[in-house]
């Protein structure tokens, strides 16, 4: 169970009140859902606590001519890496003017479904 945010900005989303269970994910869906939107906006070695954690954006992406098949497989196999994620039911990307998108769909581990898109990644 997290806090839970706002994907357009990427924050907490505060309500004024005490804590309800609308304020926090419940599902492991949308627990999942939003691990992953955070691990594909986290640069590895960027978190000081864990510098593994992330996509190796600078390591490995930016900067280096990376054909955008090399970049899927990077992305695809950290969503692989995180817990609560059992496959990758579909994966569709794009690469424009240096920003890589992506929209795809994991099966969790209890069986259920979350899908997720991230935009301008690297921009």
């Amino acid at each position: 169970m997290d806090f839970k945010l706002d994907y357009l900005v990427g924050d907490i989303v505060w309500n004024n009140g005490p804590l309800t269970k609308t304020d926090v994910t419940q599902p492991l869906t949308e627990n999942v859902q939003q691990r992953l939107f955070i691990l594909l906006r986290t640069f590895q070695e960027e978190w000081f606590l864990d510098t593994t954690y992330g996509i190796p954006y600078f390591q490995r992406i930016l900067g280096r001519k990376t054909p955008k098949s090399v970049a899927d497989r990077i992305f695809q196999e950290k969503i692989l890496e995180e817990n609560g994620v059992a496959e990758i039911l579909s994966y569709s990307s794009g690469l424009d003017n240096r920003t890589y998108s992506a929209k795809f769909s994991v099966r969790c581990t209890n069986g259920e479904i979350a899908s997720v898109e991230i935009n301008n990644i690297g921009a």
